[in-house]
């Protein structure tokens, strides 16, 4: 037979289970999937030898996917495997014509972020296994993605610099607005229609212990665990737990969200339409679908103290882009005199909008 139990246990035993469960909540996230940044030593040993490949995520992308897979080539990749998310339009066409190979193909009743990210890891294991390379070194692309190394080096050129201790590689990220006509066309890098820009950062939401918002190279080796990357390609995690290296120089990634002010209404309305799509895509953590969707108004108007800035804390809207400092820093698969040609045909075949602002 028991006796009473104290009051002031049952407080203690309630303490110590809230700690358990902050614990198991706040730390546990933060230990598996930290990565430490360090400075590329003087002395760096690079690898003797790797193979450089992409994973292409898409989901009715017609208009730009065919720059995305070219500006991978253009950084140094020899292989684009593309996953794609049944789309109905013509993105697998488009990015096989250049160059890329379908290695999956899959589909959901809407767009879901885990399915997909569970679907590129499988590609990634699956041909890195196959590949019997010792090292493999991964770039993670959303099709309105368009990275590029730093200091005027091809990504590739960047990754032979590093020392065999860093297995990713972070980036820091530019959200791209349109403030002319045409915001786009296709086959060409949207940096050449859209150069204003902004830093993207948020206070409370940090990958690593610097500016990276993705870390979108990642590294197989054939003898150590295999990365798993996460949702957005924003961190990766070891089985172990161990930290992952990264440099403290990253590479750059040019996102372009909104592209042709038409076909990007139309991909958000298949994204948003409706609240039932909007409170499932709040459920499976899409949460800046909505937020974009709410904010093409203001973009295409270049209302830009009315754009969602998507950091999810105040102020909410408001954004301040600014002309890339670097355009010769962009590596073109295209001259500048087939860049005119483009533009002078779509002036010439739609002449009305060519006067709008």
């Amino acid at each position: 037979m028991t006796g009473p139990v104290n009051p002031v246990e049952i407080v203690r035993r309630d303490l110590r289970r809230r700690q358990r469960q902050w614990a198991r909540r706040v730390l546990r996230p933060v230990t598996k999937g930290r990565i430490v940044i360090e400075a590329n030593p003087s002395d760096a040993q690079p690898l003797d030898d790797f193979r450089f490949f992409a994973v292409l995520g898409t989901w009715m992308e017609e208009d730009v996917v065919e720059a995305t897979v070219r500006n991978a080539f253009a950084q140094g990749v020899e292989a684009v495997y593309l996953v794609d998310n049944a789309s109905t339009d013509d993105t697998v066409e488009r990015a096989v014509a250049a160059g890329a190979v379908l290695a999956e193909s899959f589909e959901t009743d809407v767009y879901e972020e885990r399915v997909r990210i569970l679907f590129m890891n499988g590609v990634v294991a699956r041909i890195s296994l196959t590949s019997r390379a010792p090292h493999i070194w991964w770039l993670w692309l959303d099709a309105d993605e368009f990275p590029a190394g730093p200091n005027g080096l091809t990504i590739v050129e960047y990754l032979r610099t590093l020392d065999r201790r860093f297995r990713t590689v972070g980036s820091t990220y530019y959200n791209h607005f349109p403030s002319t006509k045409p915001e786009y066309i296709r086959g060409f890098h949207p940096v050449d229609f859209q150069p204003l820009c902004e830093r993207y950062t948020s206070k409370h939401v940090h990958h690593c212990a610097g500016p990276h918002w993705k870390h979108p190279l990642q590294r197989f080796d054939r003898t150590e665990p295999f990365i798993l990357a996460g949702g957005g390609f924003h961190t990766g995690t070891l089985r172990t737990r161990e930290p992952l290296k990264e440099p403290a120089t990253g590479i750059v990634t040019h996102h372009i969200t909104y592209r042709e002010e038409s076909f990007s209404r139309r991909r958000l309305e298949l994204l948003c339409g409706g609240p039932a799509r909007n409170e499932f895509n709040e459920a499976v953590g899409n949460r800046t679908i909505q937020r974009r969707f709410e904010s093409l108004d203001a973009v295409y108007a270049q209302n830009w103290p009315e754009v969602n800035n998507l950091r999810g804390e105040d102020p909410l809207l408001g954004v301040q882009p600014h002309p890339w400092p670097d355009p010769t820093s962009i590596r073109r698969w295209y001259d500048m005199e087939e860049l005119e040609a483009a533009k002078e045909k779509w002036r010439a075949d739609d002449p009305a909008s060519a006067t709008q602002p």
